[in-house]
C-alpha cells in the first residue's frame, strides 16, 4: 500500500501543473488503491488500455489476469454488434455500438470496420471477449481478442465442410472449444463431430450430433452449446456440455398454433422465437432457469404488421439484445431494419444505420469487450 500510495501522490503532482492554481493549492483528496480498483473495473476497455499510460501502479494492475477476469464479470459497458460481410469480393467485420441503437433512434447509426490485417475471416462465434474466427473457405479456426490484438495460432485445417458448429468456454479446464459437424464428402456423404480446443491444439472426433439443427450456429451460454433440432413430429433443443462432451435435450413451450423459428441468448437466459402465420404475430419466450421446463415464459407477443413483415410465413426477426430497461433490440433480416421494442410500453421505434444489416442470421454476434489474454 505504501508504493501504491506514493505512485498515485507522483501521479496527480503532475497533474497539478496543468489546473488552474486555486485547484492546486488545495491538495486532492487521497484514493486508497481498493477505491482505484472498483472505479477502473467499471470503465470500458479503451479507457484502461490509455490509462495503461498514467503511472507504473495502473499499469500493472490493468495488465494483471485476475483484474482482467474482474472487469469481465463486472463491467457495466454495452456490448457491441458484430458480423462479417462481403464488400467488393473480400470479407470485413463490422462492429455497431449497441448502446446507440438502443439511446436514439433518430440519429444514423456508422458501424466500424475492425482490421483483421491481410487475412480475410468469418466470425463463428463470441465469448468473453473473443471472437472465433474462420478463414473465408473454413479451412481453419483461431481465437482473436481485437481490442488487446491477441490471436492464437490457427488450429489444424478443415478437410471437411462444416456443416454446424459452436465456440464457448470450458470453465472448470480455463479451455475454449470449438464443435463441428463436418460432411465427409467421401461417396455417401457421411458425417462426423469433432471438437478442438485452441490450447491443446487438438482434433478429436466424438459422440455424432443428434438431429437436424435448425441453423448452423450453436448458442453458448451456462457452459453449454445449444441447437433448436428438428425430430420426428417434434421440436427440441439439444444440448452440449463444454466440460463433459456430453448430449443432453431441453424442452421448449406449449406452442400450439405456432412455428417454430430459432433460438437465441437474451440476458443470459435461453430464449426462443415463435411465428403464427394464421394470426399474423410473432412471440419470442425465455426460460429463466437454465433445463427448468416450468420456467418457460412468454416475453412478448408482436403483430407482424410492426414488425414491417410483408408475408407471413417468412418472418426472419431476430432478437440480440435488451436493456436493463426493458428495451428489446431485433433485427427483420427480409428487410435489414432494426427495430426497438419497449416492453414496459409496447412502443416499437426503427433506428436508422448506414448500409444494411447482412442478411444471415448466423451471422449477427453479441461481442463484449475485454483485456482477456490466455495464459499459453
Amino acid at each position: 500500500m505504501g508504493d501504491a500510495k506514493r505512485t498515485v501522490t507522483c501521479c496527480r503532482s503532475k497533474m497539478h501543473l496543468s489546473i488552474p492554481e486555486t485547484i492546486a493549492n488545495n491538495p486532492l483528496p487521497f484514493l486508497p488503491e481498493e477505491l482505484i480498483v472498483k472505479i477502473l473495473l467499471k470503465l470500458p476497455v479503451k479507457f484502461l488500455l490509455q490509462f495503461k499510460c498514467v503511472c507504473k501502479l495502473w499499469k500493472t494492475l490493468i495488465s494483471d489476469t485476475q483484474f482482467a477476469n474482474n472487469h469481465l464479470l463486472s463491467s457495466t459497458a454495452y456490448p457491441r454488434l458484430v458480423t462479417s460481410v462481403t464488400t467488393s469480393g473480400s470479407w470485413e467485420i463490422k462492429s455497431y455500438p449497441i448502446e446507440s441503437l438502443l439511446q436514439n433512434s433518430s440519429t444514423t447509426v456508422i458501424p466500424v470496420t475492425i482490421s483483421t490485417g491481410h487475412q480475410q475471416y468469418k466470425i463463428l462465434g463470441s465469448c468473453n471477449g473473443f471472437l472465433c474466427l474462420s478463414d473465408v473457405r473454413h479451412t481453419y479456426v483461431r481465437l482473436w481478442n481485437p481490442y488487446i490484438n491477441f490471436k492464437s495460432k490457427k488450429s489444424p485445417t478443415f478437410d471437411d465442410c462444416i456443416y454446424c458448429y459452436g465456440f464457448g468456454y470450458d470453465h472448470v479446464n480455463d479451455k475454449y472449444k470449438f464443435l463441428a459437424q463436418v460432411v465427409i464428402h467421401d461417396g455417401d456423404c457421411e458425417t462426423k463431430t469433432i471438437i478442438y480446443t485452441f490450447d491443446d491444439n487438438i482434433l478429436k472426433t466424438i459422440e455424432d450430433f443428434p438431429g437436424n439443427p435448425y441453423t448452423s450456429l450453436g448458442k453458448f451460454m451456462s457452459g453449454t452449446l445449444n441447437w433448436m433440432v428438428e425430430e420426428i413430429d417434434l421440436d427440441v433443443i439439444v444440448s452440449f456440455d463444454i466440460v463433459k462432451e456430453t448430449y443432453r435435450q431441453v424442452l421448449l413451450p406449449r406452442h400450439d398454433g405456432y412455428d417454430v423459428c430459432d433460438l437465441y441468448i437474451l440476458s443470459n437466459c435461453l430464449s426462443v422465437c415463435f411465428n403464427n402465420s394464421e394470426e399474423c404475430c410473432w412471440a419470442l419466450w425465455m426460460m429463466k432457469e437454465y433445463g427448468v421446463v416450468e420456467s418457460w415464459t412468454k416475453l412478448m407477443t408482436i403483430p407482424h404488421e410492426k414488425l414491417l413483415i410483408l408475408n407471413r410465413m417468412r418472418c426472419y426477426v431476430v432478437p440480440l439484445f435488451i436493456s436493463e430497461n426493458g428495451v428489446v433490440l431485433l433485427v427483420n433480416m427480409s428487410s435489414s431494419k432494426f427495430i426497438l421494442y419497449n416492453l414496459n410500453s409496447g412502443e416499437l421505434n426503427y433506428p436508422r444505420i448506414l448500409g444494411k444489416v447482412r442478411k444471415v442470421k448466423s451471422d449477427l454476434h453479441i461481442y463484449h469487450e475485454s483485456l482477456l489474454s490466455p495464459q499459453w
